[in-house]
């Protein structure tokens, strides 16, 4: 879409239908894929690991901390940025195929 834009060219409409079927779908896996590490979390007790934990625990449990704010992260800037901004240059492309 974005190379269609940027070359003023003929938008053809993708296989899959509008792009509010991937979004709705990769939503959907983004929550499930945050029930998952909430799940995790509760688990695990936050990610704290015992007192008498190995290094390898304990690097473990780190590691996954670190993902899950990263995954947040990637989450937030998809569902809050990238898809929006998606949809609105979706629209405008079919405006102006039109």
């Amino acid at each position: 879409m974005v190379l269609t834009q940027k070359e003023n060219g003929q938008f053809s409409p993708p296989p899959f239908g509008s792009i509010q079927n991937p979004i709705r779908m990769m939503e959907y896996e983004h929550t499930n894929a945050g029930d998952g590490l909430q799940k995790i979390r509760e688990l695990s007790n936050n990610f704290t690991h015992p007192e008498d934990a190995c290094n390898t625990f304990k690097a473990l449990y780190s590691e996954l901390k670190e993902f899950e704010e990263d995954l947040h992260k990637h989450i937030h800037l998809e569902n809050n940025i990238l898809f929006p901004k998606s949809v609105i240059l979706e629209e405008k492309l079919l405006q102006t195929s039109n």
